[in-house]
């Protein structure tokens, strides 16, 4: 687990104590390890659709790491 400074704390996962520096790490922290996984079949999902690069098809499990994925690979 990473280490973060205590001047950098943001957020509190409050269901595992990790911190995070900001808001943003901590819903992606909270939905990939706390959320149950998708129903493979059923109309009510727990855990939002990952996002679709529309450029290469990559997924991704959280905004912040497809807003990462388009700056760096495909420079937007």
């Amino acid at each position: 687990m990473p280490y973060v400074e205590y001047d950098e704390v943001e957020a509190v996962c409050a269901e595992c104590g990790m911190t995070f520096r900001s808001d943003e790490a901590l819903e992606g922290h909270r939905i990939q390890v706390h959320l149950p996984a998708r129903p493979t079949s059923g109309s009510n999902p727990t855990r939002p659709e990952p996002l679709r690069c529309g450029a290469c098809e990559q997924l991704f499990n959280t905004p912040a790491a497809f807003r990462d994925h388009q700056r760096i690979v495909h420079h937007r």
